[in-house]
């Protein structure tokens, strides 16, 4: 949801400015002390909902509500409760909350007056429960009354209400509605929005084209989001004609403002020389950026490159670093290569169990491979207790999917009744499977049989 980066207002900084200073004096507005003592105590709590009611039985009008505010105190926090206020709240969305709390007074009056901005980020404030009392039926008012004047925030924030159904019913026709009003004032999210909405024939009939149009209005102003979904389309040739040059150029767009998956999909680029020069450096380079956010796959490709020492020094310990990131966010590749370093102590210090705990998690994913390499361990007896019935289980995962030792093992076990039934004639259909796909030992054992 499109927020301003920065509500700064006459108050914030607790600085009252000076065509005010002659009205902050109680017995201008002869006011009684305990009114001015309740509406200090309500600024201080941060009940600004109770102290505007207040105001306005005070005063009327704008002139002397800010008579009222000056005399009231607003902004003139202490340091103390000031870094109380900054303190309270945490995040990226500190900024807005610390700059936008102490502006509920002013604001209100100026949105009851009718001015757009005002309404907007009285919309705002309700929204992000600023100073006031969460509210999405306020939010949405507000908003609401905003955007009929035409404010392009307010129209996209709209928009993703009712995109999400946050406190109206969910209607992607009216989203779309409200998308394109703040599209046509050029706001980039809701140009992005839109081209989403047409890409994924949401509110409106799926076209390619128009979301290429909007995702590319969007881009033009840096919107990221809209840059990596243009480096998809390319890529893909949805809406426009395939071009790797032009899916590289979107993804470089994105990925040199931090986009994770832009940044993973142009070091595979690199990596390939798809629709760029091929180079091992970028690719190193472009998958550290997206391995430093948590991208998995770029986690795991690293871990590949440092094992082959490609574009970087050649390091099992710098491997097994990368694999043991993408392994512990569930990479299935990952964890059988992680199980591989510790079955050999490469690049970390050997440990059978290790090497067990990471077999398993590849091979609950289907991981042929490391379910072989578990019947192995049972059927030995390392890093776990011996056993012909989870050798012979672990032998049949890997083996209905095709693995030919797998099946060579699992004929051998039907054929001598080691952890199954005996059988000859599943001895011979998994030594077949085997032996067509060239498993010599297999081969002689199937024709052992047959005589």
């Amino acid at each position: 949801m499109k927020k301003e980066g920065s509500m700064q207002l006459k108050y914030i900084d607790g600085d009252t400015p000076s065509n005010y200073s002659a009205l902050s004096s109680s017995s201008d507005l002869k006011l009684s002390q305990s009114t001015i003592n309740n509406g200090k105590t309500y600024i201080l709590l941060g009940s600004f909902e109770k102290t505007y009611p207040l105001m306005r039985r005070i005063g009327i009008g704008i002139y002397a509500a800010f008579k009222t505010l000056c005399t009231l105190g607003l902004g003139l926090f202490s340091e103390s409760v000031r870094e109380n206020w900054k303190s309270f709240w945490s995040g990226k969305k500190s900024k807005i909350i610390y700059s936008s709390s102490p502006s509920f007074l002013p604001t209100k009056l100026l949105a009851d007056q009718g001015d757009a901005k005002a309404q907007y980020k009285l919309g705002l404030m309700y929204d992000e429960s600023c100073g006031v009392t969460q509210s999405d039926a306020e939010a949405f008012k507000y908003y609401k009354l905003a955007a009929k004047q035409g404010h392009a925030d307010a129209q996209y924030n709209l928009g993703v209400r009712y995109a999400k159904g946050r406190g109206v019913t969910q209607s992607d026709q009216e989203a779309f509605k409200y998308y394109k009003l703040a599209a046509k004032q050029g706001h980039a999210d809701a140009q992005y929005a839109l081209g989403f909405m047409y890409a994924n024939g949401r509110g409106i009939t799926q076209s390619d084209q128009e979301a290429i149009k909007y995702y590319k209005l969007a881009a033009k102003q840096g919107h990221v989001d809209a840059q990596y979904n243009l480096g998809v389309k390319y890529v893909n040739g949805q809406g426009v004609t395939q071009s790797e040059q032009e899916a590289a150029k979107y993804y470089k767009f994105a990925a040199d403002q931090g986009h994770a998956d832009a940044q993973y999909n142009l070091g595979v680029r690199y990596s390939n020389g798809r629709g760029v020069m091929q180079s091992d450096q970028e690719a190193i380079k472009y998958f550290k950026l997206a391995a430093k956010q948590g991208h998995v796959d770029a986690q795991y490709n690293l871990g590949v490159k440092y094992v082959n020492g490609q574009g970087v020094t050649q390091s099992e310990q710098e491997a097994a670093k990368y694999y043991k990131f993408a392994a512990d966010q569930g990479h299935v590749d990952a964890q059988y290569n992680l199980g591989v370093r510790y079955s050999n102590g490469r690049g970390v210090m050997q440990s059978d169990q290790e090497a067990i705990k990471y077999y398993k998690l590849a091979a609950d994913q289907g991981h042929a491979k490391a379910q072989y390499n578990l019947g192995v361990r049972y059927s030995n007896g390392r890093g776990v207790t011996q056993s012909e019935q989870e050798a012979a289980k672990y032998y049949k995962l890997a083996a209905d999917q095709g693995d030919a030792k797998a099946q060579y093992n699992l004929g051998a076990r039907y054929a001598n009744g080691r952890g199954v039934t005996q059988s000859e004639q599943e001895a011979a259909k998994y030594y077949k499977l085997a032996a067509d796909q060239g498993h010599a030992d297999a081969q002689y054992e199937l024709e052992t049989l047959t005589l």
